[in-house]
This record gives C-alpha cells, structure tokens and sequence, in this order.
C-alpha cells in the first residue's frame, strides 16, 4: 500500500519532531499530500471569535514552519487547525480529508502510570484513549508511532502572530506553496 493522502495530527505545544523523521519514509514521491492538523480544544465559550481566530492563526504559523523544515519538497503538505474534541477532530479530518493513512504519534506511559500499574493494572494503558479512539473508529490505516520528543514551538520560535494578516487567513485546508 502506497499511501496518497496522509493525516498527520501535531500538537504545537507538544510536537515530536522525530515523527518527521517517519513521516518523510511515506512523502518520497509527488503525488503524496501530507495534512498536518492541529487540534484546538479551548474548554471556553469566546464572547466574539476574534479569539478563535486569533489562536488559530497562531497554530497555523507553528504548522506552516513546521512543514517548511520538516517535510520534504517533493511532497505537498495542506495545514489545517480545527477546534473540538481531538478525536472526533482527526476522525473528522479524515474522513473529509479522504486520507488512506494516519500516522498517529503517542506518547509511552509516564513513570507514575507505570508505577501506579503494579497495584491497579488497569491505569497502565499501551495507547492513549484518543489512539485507541481513533485505531476503533478510523475509515483507514492507523500508523501509531511512539514518540519520546516534546517540542513546544511557542518556547522555541516565540509567538507568531502577524499583524497584517486577514482574520481567516488560518483557513482550514490552504496548501502550502512548495516546489515540486
């Protein structure tokens, strides 16, 4: 199976770059579309959706340097922020997105959980509730790969936003320009 359309959902505050790594091994040709996603899930009711943009367009900068330095040329890579669940979000993408592959990065069980484990076996978990979520529920093949690196692209690159940019430029799904 070689995958055309893959999904690839990041958390810029967490982002394990050596996913990328693994995910330049599925990109080597052309015709491949990569869609990084990151999942906004604010818990709040905004009074205006300035916020939501503003957020958004913050994510979509982290996503856009993202994809310049670690996705290959040769692929093209579209950046899309949602808001909501993370699951429902990836599972949503997905299928709107029509991806043949998700390329999940997870995170091993912390020290406590393995520790806590030894008296209640059932805390200890190999996949997080959202992999295991999206593994249940996905229309296609799920890559889960585990992850050790945490990179917060706000610590790094400092904030993004940029002031003469119109208030949907975050837009779901605009591709990022890249040579063929």
């Amino acid at each position: 199976m070689k995958p055309e359309r893959i999904l690839l959902p990041l958390d810029v505050r967490r982002c394990p770059l050596e996913i990328f790594s693994l995910v330049e091994g599925f990109v080597r040709r052309a015709e491949v579309t990569c869609t990084l996603l990151h999942v906004i899930d604010l818990n709040i009711a905004a009074p205006d959706n300035r916020v939501y943009h503003e957020v958004a367009r913050e994510a979509r900068g982290y996503l856009e340097r993202l994809a310049h330095k670690y996705v290959p040329p040769i692929a093209s890579a579209l950046l899309r922020v949602r808001f909501g669940e993370p699951a429902e979000q990836i599972l949503e993408e997905a299928r709107t997105g029509e991806a043949e592959l998700i390329i999940l990065p997870t995170y091993a069980p912390s020290l406590w959980d393995r520790l806590v484990s030894v008296w209640r076996p059932d805390v200890c978990r190999t996949a997080s509730p959202l992999a295991e979520k999206i593994i249940r529920e996905a229309a296609c093949g799920v890559f889960v790969a585990g992850v050790k690196s945490r990179f917060d692209c706000e610590k790094a690159w400092g904030r993004l936003i940029r002031e003469n940019s119109s208030a949907g430029d975050y837009s779901v799904g605009i591709p990022v320009l890249k040579p063929r």
